[in-house]
Order: C-alpha cells, then structure tokens, then sequence
C-alpha cells in the first residue's frame, strides 16, 4: 500500500499539512514501527479494515495506539498520530473506530501542538469529522505552539458551517494570537464576510487590538476588504483607531480607492499622521496610487513644508522621494551583492522595484541573484522580464549582460528546447564570465 500523498490543507497561519508517512518509517526494520506506518497509511486512506487490522496488531503486542506514536524515533513522523491523519483526510469513519474501540486521545498534540481538530479544520474541513470530534470532546479551545486555536482557520478558510459547530461546542468567541490576531481579524483581512458577521453576532469584539493589524476595521483595509469594512463600520467599529496606522493610512498605501471613499464617508480624519508624521495623501503619493492622493486631498489640511500644494505638487514630490528610497535600497542591494549575501540582495532588489518598478536593471541584478542562489526559474523569469523592457539595449553592465544571456540559452541550459540563438554582445564574455 504506497503511502499517501498530498497537497491540500494550505494556510497562510500554519505549515501545509501533508498526508505523507514519513518514508524511513515505512522502511523500519522494527515491526512496531512498520506496524504505524500501516496504520497511518490506512487511517489517511479511510481504509477502516485495515486501520483496524493494524491497530488490533499493536494492541496486540501490549500497547496503545497513542503509546505506539509516541514511541516512534523517525523525527519525519513528527508525533502525528493515524486520527490527525484520519481527521485532516475527512475519513470520519476510521476516526470514530480509533476513539471508540482503540481510545485514541483527541486532543494529542503532534510537535507542532496540532491536534486532530486543527488537522480537520484545516484539510479537508469536513463538518462530519469536526462534529464528531467535538462530540468525542476534543477542545474547541486547544492552541498549537504557536497559538493558533481551529477558529481561527477557519476564519481564514471562511467556513460558516464549521464556525457554527465550534462556537456551538465551547470555541472562545476573541481568542487572541499575537502573531495574527483574533478570528476578527482574520476574517476581515480575508474578506470573509459570512464568518464575520457570525463572529459579530456572538459578540466578538469589533476593536480587538492586536500587535500585527491593530484593529479588524485596518485587517479589512489591509485586505482591502469593504465588505467587512462596511460591516465592521455599521458594528460600531472605530474608524480612526490604530497607532502607528489607522485604516485610511493602510487603505491610502493600498491603493483602495472604495475603502479610502467608505472611511472618510464614516468620517475617518485624514489629518491623523503616522510615526514619521506623514498623513494619508502623502502615504498614497509615496506609492504611487495618484487617484488616491486626488481624493484624500480636499480633506486634507494643507501641510506648511509643501511650496506647491497641489494635486499635482504632492505627486511629484511623491515621487522624488519615492525614486530616492529606490535608489538607496538599490545601493543596499549592491553591497549586499558585493558580500554575496544573495537573499539579502535580490530582497532589496525587490523593495526597490515596489517603489521603482520602472527600473528595469533592477530585474538583471535580482536575475542574478536567483541565479547564484540556484533558483534557476525566478531567475529566467526576471531575465525574460529585463529583455521584454528593454529589447534594444546592449549589454551595458555585468548583470545586464548576464540577464540578456539566460535569455538566449535558457532554451538550451534549462528547458531542454528550442535553439540557442547568438546574442548581442555576447563575444565581449562579459556576462558569460559570471554566468555558472
């Protein structure tokens, strides 16, 4: 029976699940342990007989279930036993055979502090195997490691029906993880509309503050949600609230043109600055977002150091400014370079571009960046995007050379199709030198 493989169960809260048994488990010279690794395939695959047959097996040779998990040295198995296997695949059928008859515990933490109810809620999310787990009485309430708690997965996921069945069963309404907030939180970042207002009627509270997105009202803006935003707005929710950013602040960098028009139409202040004393209109300038800078502008009060204020004055000086961070983090990016410091460099290679995307050399020195860093594909995307800006230019520096090269010969090199061409310039070597 090959073991199962899968890619389900993605979250931007936790590690992706995966069905796999650790293969040195399957190929353990100990039968207690091969025993497990049958017993994990079975209960991921839904195969009761076998599940039982296999557990039967362990009982058998005096020990339990949980025991037999635990007793497992293969660091790959991670301590997930065949009911967070059985519960993340849905397969509810084995889950109520391993409770019932094999007493497995329900609240088992894997390495991770996962139990079967965080597997659950965030593979195949199947209310059956959920509900029966809450029956069994697993705690709606037990963190993972990182203080992650099944509701807020599924505030993520948006799941109305497993919200319900949690609230239903004891899941504290604001639980809060400093990493990511509460469910409000999330589900307004997420635009999980139905969630939120569930969360609201059980009277979550709608300014929970938390150290990544302050309130939910600047989650939904950051999400650039406004469906929750309205929602959040027509609970009460505090249109201003929030240090060092307010929602008008966040949807100003964003870009959201409907958001910025639904909190000044709440009555958001947009005079309030952040940490650096920049107020909204000026955020929205330094990225760009020129639409935004005409609509905060009536409602901003006209700032001194400012010679042209103006629509068309706080763009341009937006701009500056913009193109000179760019340069800056640019040179960061360079020296990092010089270090070969590869992550650091090709990471301000892209902070610049977010404030200068029209620098296309930027895209040659982070391509050879993915290059040195053996990340072939990224690399010949950003080479493929340098020659796409700038068809007709000669090689003029090392990295642009080298960009123009993993163009012509990516076919060749990388792919294994098409034909190498000759580029231009390509006899100087200068690209080729540091091309590996």
């Amino acid at each position: 029976m090959a073991p199962p493989v899968s890619s389900f169960g993605k979250s931007s809260l936790r590690p992706q699940l995966d069905l796999q048994v650790s293969p040195s488990l399957t190929n353990s010279d100990d039968e207690q342990e091969l025993a497990v690794a049958d017993l994990l395939i079975a209960a991921a695959e839904g195969d009761v007989p076998s599940a039982k047959k296999f557990a039967k097996k362990l009982v058998l040779a005096g020990i339990g279930v949980d025991e037999a998990v635990a007793a497992v040295d293969d660091p790959g198995s991670k301590r997930r036993g065949p009911l967070h296997l059985a519960a993340a695949a849905g397969k509810a059928e084995v889950c109520a055979l391993l409770v019932e008859e094999f007493h497995a515990d329900v609240d088992a933490a894997d390495v991770e502090g996962a139990t079967p109810l965080i597997f659950a809620v965030q593979g195949m999310g199947s209310t059956a195997v959920v509900g029966l787990l809450l029956c069994y009485g697993a705690n709606a309430n037990k963190a993972d490691n990182g203080g992650i708690v099944p509701l807020h997965i599924v505030a993520e996921r948006g799941s109305y029906a497993l919200a319900e069945l949690l609230l239903s069963n004891g899941a504290e309404i604001d639980p809060i993880c400093e990493k990511i907030g509460s469910p409000v939180h999330i589900a307004a970042e997420n635009g999980n509309a139905g969630v939120l207002k569930l969360l609201l009627q059980h009277d979550a509270d709608c300014d929970r503050f938390s150290s990544l997105f302050n309130t939910p009202l600047a989650a939904s803006a950051f999400g650039s949600s406004l469906e929750c935003m309205e929602i959040l707005i027509e609970a009460g929710a505090d249109v201003n609230s929030g240090s060092p950013e307010t929602p008008l602040m966040i949807a100003a960098g964003k870009g959201s043109i409907a958001c910025i028009k639904c909190l000044l139409k709440a009555g958001a202040d947009a005079n309030i600055p952040d940490e650096s004393g920049k107020v909204p209109v000026e955020i929205a300038a330094l990225k760009g977002q020129e639409e935004c800078v005409e609509i905060l502008f009536p409602v901003t009060t006209p700032l001194a150091e400012y010679a042209d204020w103006s629509i068309d004055g706080i763009v341009r000086h937006g701009k500056i400014v913009r193109l000179r961070q760019a340069y800056k983090i640019k040179a960061e990016g360079d020296a990092a370079f010089k270090k070969k410091d590869y992550l650091l460099a090709s990471s301000r290679y892209t902070q610049a571009l977010d404030m200068d995307s029209a620098d296309s050399t930027l895209y040659a020195k982070r391509s050879l960046c993915f290059q040195q860093m053996n990340d072939k594909e990224k690399a010949l995307a950003d080479a493929n995007t340098f020659r796409q800006r700038q068809p007709d230019l000669p090689e003029s520096s090392e990295e642009e050379g080298t960009a123009m090269k993993l163009v012509e010969c990516d076919a060749c090199c990388w792919s294994g199709k098409g034909t190498q061409r000759q580029s231009k310039g390509s006899s100087s070597g200068r690209g080729a030198a540091t091309t590996q």
